[in-house]
Order: structure tokens, then C-alpha cells, then sequence
């Protein structure tokens, strides 16, 4: 009796740590994620004309000099750049928030979103800390699952300092500081027509709606040669193209290794100009202004 009642206990102990950490723990991540996320759209809020949102996971903080962009379309630009672990599904709402009525969103989603949930890990851990009512677009075992990931991740989180913009972009990223167990080809799953593909044609309704001019385009990464072979590639083409917007090509945004910092998919500054520099002139392509902007740029 007395060992039941101490597998009881035990039991009860650790469901109590469960719902403190649930209710109560800040992952500092997130906080900071949070921060940064209230920073950009402060910015995007003090911009009383028409402008262009860039958003994405942390590869767009990493690709666009947005105060650059702006220099040259003479259009103010924010950088709504956050992080993968998010889901595609939250990146768009994170950026209807700084969309208004003329506005333009470039969306470019990594590669890896395509195939993951809509709201993913950090999606989960941030409506944990700060909207709780959002967790509804979780299963309990989603939530369960989710729950030790995050508690996980949080023991392995190693707050590091980056030099951002007040229009949002990461500045000053120097050399490459890509381990060799990072500089490897992604991994792709066979593209298919799911959740994220559905939410991004209700973003095309949605800014038809609300006269906000929308394009895709594809994230930075390192190349591989085995990518040439990749279908992938050509599938997600075929699909975007079909039905949206879309700025340049995949084979367009792929680069050598040393254009990149510390992940296949954030660039160096030196990555960042170029990567600022094809953007312009994708812009240029649609745009009178664009093309104006391209001519202007510092060779």
C-alpha cells in the first residue's frame, strides 16, 4: 500500500510540474522572439504611406537589407524576418498585422515549411506564454508533444547577439561560420498540395480583398550539386507559378558556401548584398520605380 501511494504521489508530482511549467515557465527564446516581433511591427505601424513587408522565417532577417531596399525603391521597407520553428501558418498572420490598404508582401517561405505543420514548435510555446486561447489549434497530443520539445530546446538555448535594424534585418554579419555538419543538402519530402499551400491561396484572396499586391519567392541556400536532380525543385515551381506572383526561380537564390554564416540557409553580409541586389532587380522587373532603382545601385 504504502508503494502505491508513493507511484500516487510521484504521479501527482509530476503532473503539478507539468501544469507550473505549462502555466507559468518563460522560455527566453520566445521572449525574445516576442521582443523582436513588437519592435518590427512598431516599426511597420510608424509608416504612415505605402510600403513593402518582407516576411518569413530567419533566413529573411538574414537576406534582406530592407533599409537599403528602401533607399533605392524610395518605398519603406520592414524586414518581418522571425523563425522557421514557427510555421508558415503563423508567419502570414504575423504579417496581415503590418498590412494595410497599398501595401505590397514579398513572402518567402525556407523550403522546409512547405512540409510542416501550419503552426509549428515555437508557434505552440509562444501561444503558451501570450494567447493561450490560440492552443486550440493543437490536438492534446500535438500540445503533449510540443509541450517536452520546447522543454527540451529551452535546456539547450544559448542566447546569442545580433546587430538588427530598426527596419528588422540583421546587419554586419561578417565571415563564415558554417560547421561542416551544417554544410550538408536539405532534405525534401515529394511536394504535394496540403494545409500550407491552402493558406497561402486564402493569402492571395485575402490581399485581392484588401488591395495589397503579393509575391512569393524562394529562400537563400547553399548549393549542391545533387540539386540539379532534385524534383522538388521543379514541383514547387510549377505549383507557385501557376498560382501567384512569383520573384525569380530557385536556382536563382542558390549560392557557394561562403556567402553563408553559421545555417545553409542565412547569409553573410556578403550574401545579404547580393541577395538585396537580385531582389531589387526582381522588383525592377514589375515596376517602373523598380527599374529606375536598379539603374541607381552602386556597382
Amino acid at each position: 500500500m504504502g508503494f502505491l501511494i508513493g507511484v500516487v504521489g510521484i504521479v501527482l508530482a509530476g503532473f503539478g510540474a507539468i501544469g507550473l511549467y505549462s502555466w507559468f515557465y518563460k522560455s527566453r527564446r520566445i521572449e525574445i522572439l516576442q521582443q523582436m516581433l513588437e519592435k518590427k511591427q512598431e516599426y511597420a505601424d510608424g509608416i504612415a504611406e505605402n510600403k513593402i513587408v518582407i516576411a518569413g522565417g530567419s533566413e529573411v532577417l538574414y537576406s534582406f537589407d530592407t533599409d537599403c531596399l528602401s533607399e533605392h525603391l524610395g518605398v519603406p521597407t520592414v524586414n518581418l524576418g522571425s523563425n522557421i520553428g514557427f510555421g508558415a501558418g503563423f508567419i502570414i498572420d504575423q504579417a496581415k498585422l503590418c498590412l494595410k490598404s497599398g501595401d505590397t508582401l514579398v513572402l518567402s517561405l525556407a523550403y522546409g515549411l512547405y512540409d510542416r505543420p501550419l503552426y509549428d514548435v515555437f508557434a505552440y510555446e509562444y501561444f503558451r506564454m501570450y494567447d493561450r486561447g490560440q492552443l486550440y489549434r493543437f490536438t492534446w497530443k500535438e500540445r503533449a508533444y510540443y509541450l517536452m520539445k520546447n522543454f527540451v530546446l529551452n535546456l539547450r538555448f544559448e542566447e546569442k547577439s545580433f546587430d538588427m535594424s530598426p527596419s528588422g534585418f540583421y546587419r554586419n554579419i561578417h565571415g563564415c561560420e558554417l560547421p561542416k555538419h551544417k554544410k550538408i543538402p536539405l532534405q525534401f519530402a515529394e511536394f504535394e498540395e496540403n494545409a500550407v499551400t491552402a493558406n497561402l491561396l486564402a493569402l492571395k484572396n485575402y490581399c485581392e480583398r484588401h488591395q495589397i499586391e503579393f509575391y512569393l519567392t524562394y529562400p537563400d541556400t547553399v548549393y549542391f550539386e545533387m540539386y540539379e536532380m532534385e524534383p522538388f525543385f521543379g514541383e514547387l515551381e510549377s505549383f507557385l507559378t501557376q498560382h501567384f506572383h512569383v520573384l525569380g526561380s530557385t536556382s536563382l537564390y542558390m549560392y557557394d558556401s561562403e556567402y553563408f554564416y553559421n545555417s545553409v540557409y542565412h547569409v553573410n553580409k556578403k550574401g545579404q548584398a547580393e541577395r538585396t541586389k537580385n531582389m531589387l532587380k526582381e522588383l525592377g522587373r514589375r515596376s517602373v520605380r523598380g527599374r529606375k532603382a536598379v539603374d541607381r545601385w552602386p556597382s
